[in-house]
C-alpha cells in the first residue's frame, strides 16, 4: 500500500451534511483559501480518527447506514481518497460496527467548526482575506475547553475464533505523536497491516 496513491470512491451523507460540506467549503474561500469537496473530507476524516477511541467491541460487519437512499434521504457523495487513509477508515469501519459513510457523516457534524476555527484563526497575506475574521476564529478556538491532540492512532486485531459458539481475540494500540509521523511511517504502517 503507498500513501502517495489515491482512488475514487463515494460515500453516502445525508443531505444536512451535504449542506454543512458545502458552507464549510464557502467559508474557506471568502477567507481566501480554495479547497475541494476531496480535501475538507480527508482532515475531517483524519481529525476522526485522531478522536476516535472505540468501545472495545468487535461486530461481524459493519451497520447499513444508506438503507433508506431510494426514499432521498440520503445523497452519494464522490471522494478522491488516499489508498491508506481508506485502509485505515475500512479497518476501523470492521472494529467498531460503522459504516465509513456513517463516520464520515459524523465527523463533518461534530469536526467541522473546529476545523474552521484551527484554519482560519491565522490571518492569511494573500489578498489580505481573512485578516478581519482571523480574530473571531481565534476567539472560537479559545473558548474550547479541550483540543484535540496531535497524535496518530494504528490498531491492530487479530482473531482467533469467530463462529456461534463464540468470540476470542485481542487488540493492541499506537499512538504516534505527530511529528514523528512520516510518509515513511505511514507506509510501513500500511505494509504491516496488509
Amino acid at each position: 500500500m503507498n500513501s502517495q496513491k489515491y482512488y475514487l470512491t463515494s460515500i453516502t451523507l445525508r443531505k444536512q451534511s451535504k449542506r454543512r460540506l458545502k458552507a464549510a467549503l464557502k467559508i474557506l474561500s471568502r477567507n481566501g483559501i480554495v479547497w475541494s469537496e476531496s480535501e475538507l473530507l480527508r482532515r475531517l476524516a483524519k481529525m476522526y480518527l485522531g478522536a476516535w477511541r472505540g468501545k472495545k467491541e468487535k461486530p461481524t460487519c459493519p451497520q447499513r447506514y444508506n438503507v433508506s437512499f431510494k426514499g432521498k434521504r440520503y445523497v452519494r457523495v464522490s471522494w478522491y481518497i488516499q489508498e491508506v487513509l481508506h485502509a485505515i477508515l475500512t479497518e476501523r469501519s470492521d472494529h467498531s460496527r460503522e459504516s465509513v459513510s456513517r463516520m464520515m457523516d459524523f465527523a463533518i457534524r461534530v469536526y467541522t467548526p473546529q476545523l474552521l476555527e484551527e484554519v482560519l484563526r491565522e490571518p492569511r497575506a494573500k489578498h489580505g482575506r481573512g485578516m478581519k475574521n482571523a480574530r473571531y476564529w481565534q476567539l472560537r478556538w479559545e473558548r474550547r475547553k479541550k483540543s484535540l491532540p496531535q497524535i496518530f492512532i494504528t490498531y491492530e486485531c487479530k482473531t482467533w475464533e469467530h463462529s456461534t459458539r463464540g468470540l476470542r481475540y485481542e487488540q493492541s494500540y499506537t499512538i504516534i505523536p505527530q511529528q514523528r509521523l512520516t510518509p515513511d511511517t505511514l507506509n510501513n504502517l500500511a505494509r504491516m497491516a496488509a
